[in-house]
């Protein structure tokens, strides 16, 4: 469906109206966003996303609170959000929910669960809401949504069966009680808001593995806000959940679906910018945690975010990416407790020139890797011989992070997450194909940057490194891209590993660069 985004001009204490037109009925006429409109009468729309310990507790909303008001002051605003997290995903609102449908499906004690979830939310709303109106409509809200889960899950104890459909109501009602929540926060405060359930968006299952599913998921949020949501001078306040999802949204999409949800917003509104607020200064040169050189990356290419967020960095969900680029709409990661922090900008289409003469932008690491070996002399020479692999790996449902080939061996990299039952299970499959072994305890490393297709030597730079280091690596692979090159090696030696490469590339005179990028959004 394509729509067109009008804004009037905002004078003194005007309210600013966005009128959202139904031009087509077809969703495959989306069109990327356009250039910003640098004219007066423009104002611009800024979609900001709160990741769940950003919206924990009181102390953090204010933090929130004060960044939707700055923004909302000259622009048009409409936020996405997490489900609550206290302190950490563990002990966050989606976590407990899960918990409990998990122990209603086993017949045991779950209540416990969904009675810690209600606190942390009515903490925030005697903390925080002071208006009688404003503060019981936010409690009946809290009370409908828990009270419809208990509900649930006494069902699940005589079902016990959870269906990716049921997982995926369960998992919903941790956004749907955070986006009440908070609207319910910037009302109390003058800032007018609105309560967003994108829960039931789709008519159809909406399958997230097929090409082009972002461009129908933004053309139904187009209709769903010209149909239901009166945004005249209101922030929407929009539920990172979006269903349905074919096959359910953890296992289509990931835990975070919510950054997917803010792009597709973002598209759907033709935003000038993305602004993804979380506990983290954007991305670095490599892990601050492990390496006290990395440094903050001001700006990143959409494709070196997408490669650095795939092996490991969880600043953004992978999928963010292609609908952003496609609508050519920049991304800020930014940090919610250092409001001033410039963050990291991930530009499409932006001009932007990094001087640093070897190309690598950052280091990463991924550990818990297993490395599938498969070896068959008899069948490497069959057409059909990557077929039968990839088709047991699909049946298994297990993903593969890398894979490297040579005449008559395979080496697929997976995560040990995979469980067990399902890695066996698969290791059967493939013994069908050639002698198959599979060993634990491995780590994924890698070299990322956009200029090092242009690069010689980069590759034996890293080998020479690692190899000076006393560090041996079992797999290599280079992206088709070619701006990452990837090797495994020992779990036990990726600490150190990537703290040599990162003194190789990315310290010294090395890492002087220059980076020019202008801020649409301000």
């Amino acid at each position: 469906m394509q729509l067109l985004v009008r804004a009037l001009p905002r004078s003194a204490g005007a309210v600013v109206r966005m009128h959202v037109c139904a031009l087509s009925h077809s969703a495959r006429h989306f069109v990327a966003a356009p250039p910003l409109d640098d004219s007066k009468n423009h104002v611009p729309i800024v979609v900001q996303k709160f990741g769940g310990t950003s919206l924990g507790t009181p102390e953090k909303l204010e933090k929130v609170l004060n960044i939707v008001g700055k923004w909302h002051r000259d622009n048009r605003v409409a936020c996405v959000v997490s489900a609550l997290s206290s302190h950490t995903k563990a002990e966050g609102t989606t976590t407990r929910l899960l918990n409990a449908a998990e122990n209603a499906v086993h017949q045991e004690p779950f209540h416990q669960f969904l009675d810690a979830i209600e606190d942390t939310h009515l903490d925030v709303v005697y903390t925080m809401l002071r208006k009688h109106e404003n503060r019981e409509i936010v409690k009946q809200h809290i009370s409908k949504e828990l009270r419809m889960v208990r509900r649930f899950c006494e069902s699940l104890t005589v079902i016990r069966e959870l269906s990716p459909r049921s997982h995926d109501m369960i998992v919903g009602c941790g956004e749907r009680l955070s986006a009440g929540l908070i609207a319910g926060v910037l009302r109390e405060n003058d800032i007018p808001a609105a309560y967003v359930n994108l829960s039931n968006l789709f008519r159809d299952p909406l399958d997230a593995s097929k090409t082009g599913y972002h461009r129908l998921a933004t053309a139904a949020i187009r209709s769903f806000l010209d149909r239901e949501v009166d945004v005249d001078g209101v922030v929407p306040v929009i539920t990172g959940y979006m269903g349905d999802i074919e096959g359910g949204i953890v296992q289509g999409i990931g835990r975070g679906y919510s950054d997917l949800t803010a792009a597709l917003v973002a598209a759907a509104l033709r935003a000038d910018a993305l602004q993804v607020w979380k506990e983290s200064d954007g991305i670095f040169t490599g892990n601050p945690t492990k390496i006290n050189a990395a440094r903050l990356l001001h700006n990143v290419t959409p494709r070196e975010a997408a490669e650095l967020t795939y092996f490991g960095n969880e600043v953004l969900h992978p999928f963010t990416m292609e609908c952003a680029i496609e609508a050519q709409i920049p991304i800020h990661i930014l940090n919610t407790f250092k409001i001033d922090s410039p963050g990291t900008v991930v530009a499409p289409g932006q001009p932007f020139h990094r001087m640093q003469s070897n190309g690598v932008t950052a280091v990463v690491s991924k550990k818990n890797v297993r490395v599938i070996s498969l070896a068959s002399n008899r069948m490497m020479s069959s057409p059909k011989f990557l077929a039968r692999v990839f088709e047991a790996f699909g049946n298994r449902g297990v993903k593969i992070d890398l894979i490297s080939t040579a005449e008559t061996n395979l080496s697929i990299a997976i995560h040990e997450s995979v469980p067990d039952a399902d890695a066996e299970a698969l290791l059967q499959d493939l013994e069908k194909v050639g002698e198959c072994t599979m060993v634990d305890g491995r780590a994924l490393v890698a070299i990322i940057g956009e200029g090092m297709k242009n690069q010689i030597g980069v590759a034996a730079r890293m080998f020479r490194c690692l190899s000076d280091a006393g560090v041996n690596f079992e797999m290599i692979t280079q992206g088709a891209s070619e701006i990452n090159v990837s090797v495994i090696i020992n779990a036990a030696d990726a600490d150190k590993a990537i703290a040599e490469i990162h003194a190789e590339f990315l310290e010294g005179s090395e890492a002087e660069e220059l980076e020019e990028l202008a801020d649409p959004a301000n």
